[in-house]
């Protein structure tokens, strides 16, 4: 889990399909636009602040940069499609300088067959068919949709705050430390942070070191100690008392529940 994605971020074509169930995802953002399919369920979308519910059936745009994090409603089968520009163009120069009043839209029937034929089903993607389901997309995303100047105020220093986290969680971070190097006064950052994000920078930080090791604990034999440690914790103490504290549940109980289900399924 990386917070601004560089790997979503690159100048080249880049698509990253992936499906997921139970989809949740911190606070992040990336240069690339991001395509979400809800299959199954529904999932809580917050772009910028702002909550949309993204129900079963339909398809939701993200486009370049905006901050946005995902929670599943219930059992959630989610298609999370990433993207470069490159691969739209003329889309990408009709939205450049402007966000969508709402990022959620009915997919025109055809067209959603269309993106599943192509993108989901066939083992061996054809780069020229992803780029035309993609254009047929973004095309019912921008005849559907409302748009409006993008605005700038506050985005950047969010922006810059949260790359300084993705970058340092493994250290200790301080808002001290932050604000000086931003070049801030720390009560500001704080006040921008809580405003924007909802939540203190001390919580979202310990978000951010969470998610990083229940991926770890899920995709990793790693041991849970190196995993504490590599998350940013100081002490495999402290790292079973927040983790309890957000899940509910220590970190071995978790790796366990991750494995019964796998292998339910």
């Amino acid at each position: 889990m990386i917070l601004y994605q560089t790997d979503n971020s690159g100048g080249i074509t880049n698509n990253d399909i992936r499906i997921y169930s139970d989809f949740s995802y911190v606070i992040h953002f990336h240069r690339d636009i991001e395509l979400v399919y809800v299959d199954e369920g529904e999932l809580l979308l917050t772009i910028e602040s702002k909550e949309y519910s993204v129900k079963h059936g339909q398809m939701a745009i993200v486009l370049s940069n905006m901050i946005h994090s995902y929670e599943s409603i219930g059992h959630t089968r989610v298609i999370v499609h990433v993207f470069s520009q490159d691969n739209v163009p003329l889309f990408a120069k009709l939205i450049h300088g402007k966000n969508a009043v709402c990022p959620i839209f009915d997919c025109d029937e055809n067209v959603k067959n269309f993106y599943i034929e192509y993108c989901i089903k066939k083992e061996k993607r054809s780069p020229l068919a992803i780029k035309a389901v993609l254009y047929a997309v973004c095309n019912d995303f921008y005849e559907k949709s409302e748009f409006v100047s993008a605005k700038k105020e506050g985005s950047e220093l969010i922006h810059r705050m949260l790359g300084y986290i993705s970058e340092r969680y493994k250290e200790e971070i301080s808002l001290v430390n932050m604000a000086q190097e931003l070049g801030y006064e720390p009560h500001y950052l704080s006040r921008v942070f809580s405003m924007n994000v909802k939540i203190n920078v001390r919580k979202y930080i310990n978000l951010y070191r969470i998610d990083n090791a229940k991926e770890r604990l899920i995709n990793t034999s790693d041991s849970i100690a190196s995993i504490a440690l590599e998350s940013g914790f100081q002490s495999i103490r402290n790292f079973n008392r927040v983790f309890l504290s957000y899940t509910g549940m220590t970190p071995a109980d978790y790796r366990s529940s991750a494995v019964r289900h796998d292998q339910a399924e």
